[in-house]
């Protein structure tokens, strides 16, 4: 019997010089931005499991901050169920790069322009409220922001 559960997902906005870290994956023939991070293991804190993906995925220092918003990703079909939870993070030390090699899905990282969002496709789809907590200098309460599921 399969072993239905719920995957937490943790992932950071870093802000340096105008410009945020993005994670670029490819799945199914897609390719897609998230914030880095992953997923938060038993026996971890959420904290902990950001501070520990941002090291291996990007090979970074971080500090976790305040939670800025949480999102559902449940499909239709309820095949899957992933609870999103997005932190501020603050950059302790280490310069961004794709530090986790043998990733299938993992396929680069980079510091993106405000602007340049709009240009970029999300999965979950949390644009609007990452555009509204950057102009709000990020002190906006946080957020549910429900399930996030597109096809």
């Amino acid at each position: 019997m399969n072993e239905q559960r719920i995957r937490i997902r943790v992932g950071a906005v870093i802000v340096k010089h105008g410009e945020i870290l993005l994670v670029k994956h490819e799945k199914d023939g897609r390719t897609y931005w998230l914030l880095p991070g992953g997923g938060q293991e038993f026996g971890e804190t959420a904290a902990q499991a950001l501070e520990r993906e941002l090291k291996e995925e990007c090979g970074l220092n971080v500090k976790c901050g305040q939670l800025l918003f949480m999102a559902e990703s449940l499909p239709p079909d309820k095949h899957r169920q992933v609870m999103n939870l997005t932190f501020l993070a603050e950059l302790v030390s280490g310069e961004a790069h794709l530090a986790e090699k043998d990733s299938e899905r993992l396929k680069g990282v980079a510091w993106v322009k405000k602007d340049q969002l709009s240009k970029l496709t999300f999965f979950p789809d949390f644009r609007d409220a990452l555009l509204a907590q950057w102009d709000c200098d990020f002190q906006l309460q946080a957020e549910n922001l429900g399930n996030l599921w597109k096809d």
